[in-house]
């Protein structure tokens, strides 16, 4: 049954053809079917049949005539659509009005004024011409169409919301930005789906290989399944390959994309219906088409400034505690809200959360650049603080948090192309995060780009003392993960750059106390490079230099509880280095004074579980010194005390390593106290409770040697104490196991002298089961 609505022209005389266009009769006056602009027939309209079909429902088979908005965000297809429904149904009008709303909805509609052959008195204001007009409008047959396309300002459409509701006679379509209007019902128009994104490229770069179909899965996300970008790079590429050479291909072009964004692509003249006026197709560089797409000048200051931010985040669903949690402003939320409403970003109200698409995340970079870090300085500022490190453990925020700003700091660290000490300190927070968790390969990575930013900076502003300090500080970091990676010559040299450059600054600032402490800490990192090289009368050379600034840093500034922790460790290291050397009176005496700073450090700030940590350890290594001294009652109170402490620790951090490593060496050493004083079975149980977190570290971080080192380390005490529990063969599966790494250490860290040492002497252990 034909729709009420839809009545035939065929028969009525009022009704030709003229120069191509048809013309209605109303009188005295002869008014064309076609009125405004004429949408260009899309070239490729895939994917949205379904769509279409119930637009088409929504258009006709309601009670009165529709107004329908709508809405995506830039580049998906929303004039592709309308030009796809306006063809479709051509004969279903009496009249088809296309009007681009750029100037404003009220001058887009006078523009057709003298199409209606309307006039108007030389002294009426606009208010009064939109009046006459409409009153006109009003009076064109029913059903006929109204499009107006590119309404994207939500105060335009609210102004003249009401006026458009009161045409009788007119199915208005009208495509937007703008996410909603009231009053308004909108049709939301989704992205592609990715079989039709996939047809869609393949259609304008009909060279396509299958072989690269894989690539386009990288491609597509990475531009948000945009309909007008997808056709842009696709018809790019088909353009390079027109030529001899075809010097640029998808590979290269993803490859740019990935590294230099869409507007790093290398670029020809492509054809497009995109915003083409006319009968003419918009011929232009991908670039220059997509670098209007959207025109961040519209916006107020406050809302470019959030765009700004908005862009260096992840083109993903962010919550919006999240976003309040890192960008301080007062009106956040309605500024939110307001670039929501305007189509800028997606607001799911659902989850509270907000969507930026990446192609608009790129276009804000590229019109937005020269102010870019500014807008963006305050979150990088949050997110350094986020980030906070002290002591091996994150204290800025929780660990579960501190993993969600993790990874939009990642994102964050890669948005500029200008070297910048924030973004050099983001880069050292984000080391310090996974070196923390126990990746040192992402560790690594963070700090070699924050090496590589220290260094441009310290170059191009060699006066500038807090740019070399942090690039001192720089190779400190540097220095401690490839010694965690087992290369302790690349370790040597990093400390060693450290060391020359505080050196510099402090004897260019001799009553800057940072400088002196940096100096201290410089020459600790050398003492234990140099103790893991087995060169004792070095390391004990930087121990005592250090000592030396530590007691006057903690002499000038007693309540500093920096350089009071820094002098405990001090004495660690000190006691260390006499413990090795065979001087167990001086080790002792050295641990003794560890242990009474961290025991006062701890009871005045029994929260900081650095001191916590720091008093754990000073009772380890006054069990180490009692033990070898003989006097093991001793030794298992100080063990029992460590193992107490780092239990909590490991309970209240579960994600810190260096907590679950400490809970494993304090397992081992009272097992080995237990073991001496001949109770086996006790010395089992915490030998295998070492064993399983030994495993667990070495299987999660497979290149730390540190922790293949405690693994092999377990296994060798397993098997000793196998050999005297008289089961050989668990103990030669043991030792074995022990010396299966203790190979692969050697191989890794061939100047670590304690993993020789240890290949050697289970050796032997292996030697003797045999016998």
């Amino acid at each position: 049954m034909e729709d009420p609505q839809r009545k035939s022209q065929q028969g009525d005389r009022s009704v030709y053809v003229e120069q191509g266009n048809v013309v209605i009769q109303y009188g005295h006056k002869e008014i064309l079917k076609f009125l405004g602009s004429r949408p260009n027939s899309p070239d490729a309209f895939m994917g949205r049949d379904e769509q279409l079909e119930r637009f088409e429902g929504c258009m006709w088979q309601t009670t009165h005539l529709p107004q329908l908005l709508v809405n995506a965000e830039g580049g998906i297809g929303k004039t592709t659509f309308a030009a796809a429904y306006y063809l479709l149904h051509r004969n279903d009008y009496v009249h088809l009005v296309w009007v681009y709303a750029e100037s404003g909805i009220a001058n887009s509609l006078l523009g057709l004024s003298s199409a209606l052959q309307i006039s108007y008195d030389n002294d009426a204001n606009d208010t009064q011409r939109l009046a006459l007009f409409l009153d006109e409008f009003r009076n064109l047959r029913s059903p006929s169409l109204l499009v107006i396309d590119n309404a994207n300002d939500p105060e335009d459409l609210n102004a003249y919301n009401n006026a458009l509701r009161q045409l009788p006679n007119m199915h208005v379509l009208i495509t937007s930005r703008v996410m909603e209007v009231d009053g308004l019902d909108t049709f939301p128009l989704p992205p592609l789906e990715r079989k039709f994104a996939v047809a869609l490229f393949k259609k304008h770069f009909p060279a396509h290989a299958p072989n690269e179909d894989a690539l386009l899965d990288v491609l597509l996300p990475a531009v948000g399944y945009n309909t007008l970008v997808i056709e842009l790079l696709a018809k790019n590429l088909s353009q390079f390959h027109k030529t001899i050479q075809k010097s640029y291909n998808l590979t290269q072009l993803v490859e740019d994309l990935g590294s230099k964004g869409l507007f790093g692509i290398q670029g020809k003249l492509v054809s497009t219906t995109y915003q083409a006026r006319g009968f003419a197709l918009r011929k232009e560089s991908p670039e220059e088409i997509l670098s209007v797409m959207y025109k961040l000048g519209e916006l107020p200051d406050e809302e470019q400034a959030l765009m700004s931010v908005l862009s260096v985040l992840p083109a993903e669903s962010i919550s919006y505690r999240w976003l309040e949690a890192l960008i301080p402003s007062e009106d956040l939320d309605t500024t939110l809200l307001s670039l929501a409403q305007k189509g800028w970003l997606d607001y799911q109200a659902e989850t509270t959360s907000f969507k930026v698409s990446p192609v608009v995340q790129q276009v804000t970079r590229k019109q937005n650049q020269e102010r870019l870090f500014a807008d963006a300085e305050p979150l990088i500022v949050s997110l350094i603080e986020k980030l906070d490190y002290d002591g091996g453990h994150i204290t800025g925020s929780s660990y579960a948090d501190a993993a969600y700003y993790a990874r939009l700091a990642e994102t964050v660290s890669t948005a500029f192309s200008a070297p910048s000490h924030q973004i050099a300190i983001l880069c050292e927070r984000l080391g310090n995060y996974h070196q923390t968790l126990g990746d040192l390969g992402k560790a690594l990575g963070y700090f070699e780009e924050d090496l590589r930013l220290s260094k441009e900076l310290h170059v191009a502003y060699p006066e500038k003392v807090s740019f070399k300090n942090g690039l001192a500080i720089t190779y400190s970091k540097l220095g401690e993960t490839y010694t965690s990676l087992g290369d302790l010559s690349k370790a040597l040299g990093y400390y060693e750059e450290q060391n020359r450059l505080v050196k510099e600054l402090h004897a260019a600032y001799p009553d800057n106390v940072g400088f002196k402490n940096g100096l201290a800490v410089s020459n600790s990192k050398l003492g234990e490079t140099y103790t893991a090289l087995g060169d004792l009368g070095k390391a004990l050379k930087y121990f005592e230099e250090r000592n030396r600034l530590g007691k006057e840093l903690h002499a000038a500034y007693p309540d500093h509880v920096g350089f009071k922790n820094g002098l405990a460790v001090s004495n660690s290291k000190l006691g260390n280095t006499y413990a090795a050397l065979g001087d167990l009176g001086k080790a002792l005496g050295f641990y003794e004074k560890y242990n009474h700073l961290s025991k006062e450090l701890h009871a005045t700030y029994p929260d900081n579980v650095g001191f916590k940590n720091g008093l754990a350890i000073s009772n380890s290594k006054l069990g180490e010194t009692h033990t070898a001294l003989g006097d093991l009652s001793k030794a298992l109170g100080y063990f029992e005390e460590d193992l107490r402490l780092s239990k909590e620790l490991h309970a209240a951090y579960p994600d810190n390593v260096d907590f679950k490593d400490g809970l494993a060496i304090s397992y081992e050493k009272l097992g080995q106290t237990h073991a001496a004083l001949g109770d086996l079975g006790k010395a089992l149980g915490h030998y295998n409770e070492q064993n399983r977190l030994g495993k667990e570290l070495h299987a999660a971080y497979p290149d730390n040697v540190d922790f293949k080192n405690g693994l092999a380390i377990s296994f060798w005490k397993l098997g000793d104490l196998a050999r005297k529990m008289n089961d050989l063969a668990k103990a030669r599966n043991y030792f074995s196991e022990a010396q299966r790494l203790w190979e692969a250490l050697v191989l890794a860290s061939p100047q670590n002298v304690q993993f020789s040492q240890y290949r050697v002497q289970v050796r032997r252990d292996l030697e003797r089961l045999a016998k």
